[in-house]
């Protein structure tokens, strides 16, 4: 029986494992008293040994093959568009009956701070951050689902945070979540995120709004970014492809030098001129597809080295 209060759930596959370095690296400098608490669990697939190893390095981690469950019905397309990963989240509720407290970290993260006062926001059991822009519920689905208000608040699901006060059955919560994705499936846009604040609905849970600082979307201006614990970057535009974040750059670098496992931007004009040796270029945008984002990667790159 563990003596820890916390659970840490990640998840990825092999050709992420570099993305969960860094994020281990953040826990690792800026979260001492929390793994103090903490037991870290990474569910995986296609991660081969050699990668689970570099990341137990880091921090020690228990390691759990990901199988997703077969559930009848399941459109194909969910799957095919999103992967089983993106599921693994709901597997957090059932860790409750063994800790305390669970913090679900997505992998394109930068943490750069204490993350642990999190958990004292959550008196209702389960916090996501509140979306920008007045955004709601019905923005994960391509059509209304009867039976819930599809015009409710929305949150981003990216960053979790549960606790023991959900007096619902957990492994119930973790299952209605698996066979909600499928009954659904046909409509979902967002999966396993509108799955989750539908899940909030039916059970009568009131989500806790996390502070903004625990889940910052990397696009957003100078002054939200200065106060972040927690660097997001949703959707396509990732730190190792769209932006230059100092502290992102300089852990993975940390990490390709202890390590040698790289990101795979294969970018053709990289290859081409043999760039793709350098830790800066393998993270860099593609210059063919987004120039000026290039350009400005290099700047601040530039900026940041001669600082």
């Amino acid at each position: 029986m563990t003596t820890k209060n916390t659970a840490i759930i990640l998840g990825a596959t092999g050709n992420l494992t570099f993305a969960l370095g860094v994020v281990l690296k953040g826990l690792k400098k800026y979260n001492a008293a929390l793994l103090n608490e903490a037991d870290v669990i990474i569910y995986y697939q296609n991660m081969d040994e050699a990668q689970r190893q570099a990341l137990k390095k880091i921090i020690p981690c228990e390691f759990i093959l990901y199988k997703f469950p077969h559930m009848e019905n399941m459109p194909a397309h969910v799957l095919h568009d999103y992967g089983d990963m993106t599921f693994v989240r709901y597997e957090c509720f059932r860790y409750l009956k063994k800790y305390q407290y669970v913090l679900w970290l997505d992998a394109d993260i930068l943490i750069e701070g204490d993350i642990s006062g999190m958990r004292k926001q959550i008196p209702h059991g389960i916090g996501f951050r509140r979306e920008y822009y007045d955004e709601r519920v019905r923005m994960n689905f391509t059509a209304d689902i009867p039976g819930f208000d599809m015009q409710a608040p929305h949150f981003n699901a990216g960053i979790m945070c549960i606790s023991q006060a959900l007096t619902q059955d957990k492994d119930t919560l973790a299952d209605w979540c698996y066979e909600s994705t499928a009954r659904y499936g046909k409509d979902l846009l967002f999966p396993d995120q509108g799955i989750l604040l539908l899940m909030c609905q039916h059970f009568a849970i009131t989500i806790d709004p996390l502070d903004e600082k625990y889940n910052c979307e990397a696009r957003r201006n100078y002054f939200a970014l200065k106060k972040a614990v927690l660097v997001h970057a949703v959707g396509h535009r990732k730190f190792w492809k769209y932006y230059y974040f100092d502290k992102w750059y300089r852990f993975y670098k940390e990490w390709v030098q202890e390590t040698g496992l790289t990101c795979q931007n294969n970018f053709p004009i990289f290859q081409k001129w043999g760039l793709l040796k350098y830790p800066l270029f393998q993270a860099a945008p593609n210059p063919g597809k987004y120039p000026a984002k290039f350009l400005l990667y290099l700047v601040r790159f530039v900026l940041r080295a001669n600082a």
